[in-house]
């Protein structure tokens, strides 16, 4: 019976790793949401979609590998292959997690870009208050340049436009400077730092989801070995 003391040694330890990559995909998940969430505003909600499925998948693959515990520590062939089916699923939806990482990135600047455009048109209180958020962050203005600005909002740019050293204390906008004034206000349009922003999250996403899926895969072949390995003691 010597095979059944090392099972139930081995799976807890293979159940511990699937609980440190539910960790690891929960933190991921989190990280990228949080980073993003400042400029959530210019993006359609499917391009959010990718964290916040990685970071339900973390929280599932962490509750599940305590399934995979128990069944080593029972020796219930059961438990361990219904834990293989649910690492399976997990797998496939990190793989399929992945891909949409891939896909959105691909379409990303078409993306902003309209988001961009239609909020400088429409310049609300709230396109207003996303906006000031991003052009301080970082450090640009509209969508390709400040010229945005003057073309659809009556010829006026917004304070947060202007580099911070030469804002006017007094009035909250640029001292001295007519609109389009270069050496004044940010030159930099938003559209390509915030796309270099939002790929850096997506390139973390995808080598999340491969990474945790290969590791996962071998967490399904781990767990059906053991299972045959226990029914096969037993017989």
């Amino acid at each position: 019976m010597q095979r059944s003391s090392d099972s139930a040694w081995t799976q807890p330890n293979g159940s511990d790793s699937s609980r440190v990559s539910g960790l690891v995909l929960l933190i991921a998940g989190i990280i990228v949401l949080l980073d993003v969430n400042d400029y959530q505003h210019f993006v359609e909600d499917k391009l959010m979609a990718p964290p916040v499925v990685l970071i339900v998948v973390g929280a599932f693959v962490f509750l599940v590998a305590s399934l995979g515990c128990y069944g080593a520590i029972k020796e219930s062939p059961k438990l361990l292959n219904t834990f293989a089916v649910f690492l399976l699923i997990v797998l496939l939806i990190e793989v399929a997690v992945a891909i949409a990482a891939i896909a959105f990135k691909s379409d990303l600047q078409n993306a902003l870009e309209r988001q961009l455009q239609k909020s400088i048109e429409r310049h609300n209180k709230a396109d207003m208050t996303a906006w000031d958020t991003v052009h301080k962050k970082m450090m640009c203005c509209g969508v390709q340049g400040p010229k945005d600005w003057y073309d659809n909002n009556n010829k006026t740019m917004p304070a947060s436009c202007c580099k911070p050293d030469l804002i006017d204390p007094e009035t909250e906008d640029c001292k001295n400077a007519p609109p389009l004034f270069m050496d004044r206000y940010y030159q930099q349009g938003c559209l390509m730092e915030l796309k270099e922003h939002f790929d850096k999250n997506a390139v973390v996403l995808i080598a999340v989801g491969f990474a945790i899926a290969a590791f996962q895969l071998l967490g399904v072949i781990f767990a059906c070995w053991l299972s045959a390995a226990i029914k096969k003691d037993r017989n």
